[in-house]
């Protein structure tokens, strides 16, 4: 048996048990979505990293900020007639499409017009937040739809659309420490690396203020356009153009993800 320490809680652990003793029984029993007995979601640093949010701003699970429901995945089957190839005409938008710094708009999938229509309700909107919640190595990873076609649907991933907040702001809020520890934490310990909708709906998003997050969706669109150019490139078959413009849009946006979580541990009041 080991033992592990730090400032604000123990943890008894062996291969079999974890023990919290910050957390009384009746409290695991109640936590949400529904209570986990897997030793992975109950380790502390998970709760270290939430604890660095200043108690200026208030926090709110992800369902209270949707304005309709987040829409659950679906894909093409081929059971159903389905098919994916470059001859068809609608645009099918998969994990693959989901690049660090936005989507892939050089080498795109497409599916028959059967598979859209059935697939119709995840018919792309400008705004819409892609979340991948499947795979080992994949849940987690997230996108920003920008720019569609007048065709495009997606292939199992979530989507969050409509946000009561700036979807500039949630979308880099759930690249941050704050967003992706509370998503490794949902699926730590699951055997089928696999989260649900009411699992992604509880994500607590930390209402850091207005202007900020109008601010943070200004630096976006910078960094964006210089996603596009590389995309561009890419299609064209420049590799020095792509390199040069996907390297500037990588470090812009890790830059905006630093500064977006300096404001919410209360380190400094805005991003600019």
């Amino acid at each position: 048996m080991s033992q592990n320490l730090n400032t604000s809680k123990t943890v008894y652990e062996n291969d079999f048990i974890m023990v919290r003793v910050d957390k009384t029984l009746k409290e695991m029993m109640e936590e949400k979505p529904s209570s986990r007995w897997d030793p992975g979601y109950w380790e502390p640093k998970y709760d270290q990293v939430l604890s660095q949010i200043s108690k200026t701003y208030k926090i709110d699970p992800l369902r209270e900020l949707l304005s309709i429901p987040i829409i659950a995945p679906d894909h093409v089957r081929a059971s159903k007639g389905e098919y994916i190839g470059k001859k068809y005409s609608c645009e099918y938008r998969t994990l693959k499409d989901l690049l660090f710094t936005g989507l892939n708009y050089a080498n795109i999938n497409y599916c028959s017009d059967n598979a859209f229509q059935r697939l119709i309700r995840s018919q792309l909107q400008v705004g819409d937040i892609l979340f991948a919640g499947s795979g080992i190595g994949a849940i987690g990873r997230v996108g920003f739809v920008d720019k569609v076609s007048k065709k495009s649907c997606v292939g199992d991933l979530f989507i969050i659309r409509e946000p009561k907040i700036n979807n500039y702001y949630l979308y880099i809020f759930l690249l941050s420490l704050f967003g992706q520890a509370q998503i490794e934490k949902i699926y730590h310990g699951i055997q089928s690396a696999k989260i649900s909708t009411p699992e992604i709906a509880e994500i607590k998003i930390v209402l850091i203020p207005n202007k900020v997050q109008k601010h943070i969706e200004i630096e976006y669109k910078k960094m964006a356009s210089h996603h596009d150019k590389a995309m561009e490139a890419k299609a064209k078959g420049s590799d020095t153009g792509y390199k040069k413009n996907i390297e500037i849009a990588e470090a812009m946006l890790k830059d905006l993800i630093a500064k977006t979580e300096t404001v919410i541990r209360g380190e400094q009041e805005d991003i600019i």
